[in-house]
């Protein structure tokens, strides 16, 4: 079997050919999965703890694993995540197209609810009037929530306690880019388990509509766009800044295609112009900097018409593949020449142990361990900030810049470790 390097339409055919004419649900309940539920446009099937839920509407079929949010896609990626390598994945797809399976059994399809319940009835979701957890604990002043970035955008979620008391949640809106808001998350202070007396987070999601973003008020005259993890980093970069003219943008978790589409859309709804820079303000920790290179190079395979970046990420490595269009070696080499020269400025030179970027015929490659840059001693910010500087600079004409907190992990961590410093206690209603 040829090495997929040397002929990758060969094997591009060959895994279409397995999405295309795979019997998903046949092969699940051959491989021993019992069907749960079917409705119109999906079936759910269950193998001891796993549960996958084919999306029957889509041609070819799809599917995801509740268990496992990374774990979706078509039939081939399902079969490669469960073979020793992807030459092997190829084999049994083949094989597994040839064969016949049985019919999923019968399941009588999910009855409607007469009366539709909106999540804001279900929830009890209404307007901020206790904003006690945003404020004792996450430091946020009143003038933050009400700002003209926040207010009407956050809310409370009452929950009905067993002694009929009224808990008041958080509830972060997710919006989709015509102002609709698609979902919620819920947030409150971390409650003792009673199954196994473990104290947890408490973050619900309220449905699957993971792809939509929390994001602060499009309606402003805004002078950049910063993105960040969560809508408490938002508020609290906001605070500490003195309230800007700013349009945030939250992730909420982690990155995929689908949630990327949605920021693409949102700054170019703020920036149709394209001409505010765009902050990457995400945690300083490797998930932080995955995040940065993720954004950056969707962002530059949107807007750059000279190169095309590719990510490869085997933790804690991000390897960047810096393909260019034009294949011009002497553009190659000035960009790699440019990036090393920016890494290596610091006052002691670049950190020992990290590689610079290399130039090929045909492209450049980067290989960045991410866990020997965070664990810097006192320079971490100062050469991330000079590596993505370096790749803004090259191909987005700097309009991409690092904005990491100044001392602790996040913003809202920032925000805290201020104000108990200064004397100020964290709850702040004035």
């Amino acid at each position: 079997m040829k090495n997929y390097s040397e002929n990758p339409g060969h094997y591009k055919r060959l895994i279409a050919q397995i999405d295309s004419e795979v019997d998903f649900s046949g092969y699940l309940i051959a491989q021993g999965y019992q069907l749960l539920k079917k409705s119109s446009g999906s079936q759910e099937y269950r193998k001891e703890a796993e549960r996958i839920v084919l999306q029957t509407r889509r041609n070819p079929v799809t599917y995801f694993n509740r268990n496992d949010s990374l774990d979706k896609g078509r039939f081939f990626k399902y079969l490669h995540n469960r073979s020793p390598n992807f030459y092997e994945a190829i084999k049994q797809g083949l094989d597994i197209i040839q064969r016949d399976y049985p019919e999923p059994p019968s399941v009588k399809l999910q009855q409607k609810n007469k009366r539709y319940v909106g999540l804001e009835e279900r929830y009890r979701i209404g307007p901020l009037t206790r904003p006690n957890y945003l404020a004792e604990v996450r430091g946020l002043s009143i003038n933050t929530l009400k700002s003209e970035a926040f207010k009407g955008r956050i809310f409370n979620a009452f929950h009905i306690s067993d002694s009929n008391g009224r808990i008041a949640n958080i509830a972060l809106p997710k919006f989709d880019v015509d102002g609709k808001i698609k979902n919620y998350t819920l947030y409150n202070r971390p409650y003792r388990d009673s199954k196994d007396g473990k104290v947890k987070k408490f973050r619900l999601f309220l449905n699957g509509r993971y792809q939509y973003l929390f994001v602060s008020n499009p309606n402003i005259n805004a002078e950049k766009i910063v993105c960040v993890e969560s809508g408490f980093d938002a508020m609290a970069y906001h605070e500490l800044h003195g309230r800007p003219k700013t349009f945030y943008i939250s992730m909420s978790g982690h990155i995929d295609g689908r949630k990327l589409e949605q920021f693409l859309q949102w700054n170019h709804k703020v920036d149709p112009s394209n001409t505010l820079p765009l902050h990457l303000a995400f945690d300083q920790d490797i998930e932080g900097m995955r995040y940065d290179l993720i954004v950056l190079g969707h962002w530059i395979n949107r807007k750059s018409k000279g190169v095309f970046i590719e990510t490869d990420w085997k933790r804690p490595v991000m390897r960047l593949k810096l393909n260019y269009l034009s294949k011009s070696v002497v553009a190659m080499e000035r960009d790699t020449d440019y990036i090393n020269a920016q890494i290596s400025s610091p006052p002691y030179g670049m950190p020992y142990g990290l590689q610079k970027p290399i130039c090929y015929r045909d492209k450049v490659l980067w290989e960045l361990d991410l866990e020997k840059i965070v664990l810097l001693p006192q320079h971490s910010r100062t050469y991330w900030s000079l590596a993505v500087g370096a790749l803004s600079q090259c191909f987005a004409q700097g309009m991409l810049k690092m904005d990491k907190s100044p001392t602790t992990k996040d913003w809202n961590e920032e925000l805290i470790s201020i104000k108990k410093k200064s004397g100020c206690p964290p709850v702040n209603l004035c």
